[in-house]
């Protein structure tokens, strides 16, 4: 999946998250290197677990890594989300995929 198809379907959600929420997604997105042959939930998942990464290394960081947090829990909520819409018979094992990767 490109950056581009990512990006677009994030902006396909509804509901709408937040704008400042939105920005962080996106560029979180733009900062990725992102694996063409990886399936859009782990993908996604993967996403969110680097952004956990960024925000657990930064154990100081306080209220100013809320909003990395909430971008990190979206990005593993939709790992599930696209996962349903793929084939719901796999959330168990998306579960299990990101229970035990590794940052």
């Amino acid at each position: 999946m490109t950056r581009r198809e990512l990006l677009e379907w994030l902006e396909a959600r509804r509901p709408v998250p937040p704008d400042a929420l939105r920005a962080c997604l996106a560029a979180a997105v733009a900062d990725a290197e992102l694996s063409s042959p990886v399936p859009l939930p782990d993908q996604l998942a993967l996403l969110g677990r680097r952004v956990l990464g960024r925000v657990a290394g930064q154990p100081d960081g306080g209220r100013a890594l809320a909003l990395e947090l909430l971008a990190a829990d979206a990005f593993i909520t939709y790992a599930f989300e696209a996962q349903a819409e793929r084939d719901a018979a796999g959330l168990a094992a998306l579960a299990e995929r990101i229970a035990g990767s590794e940052s």
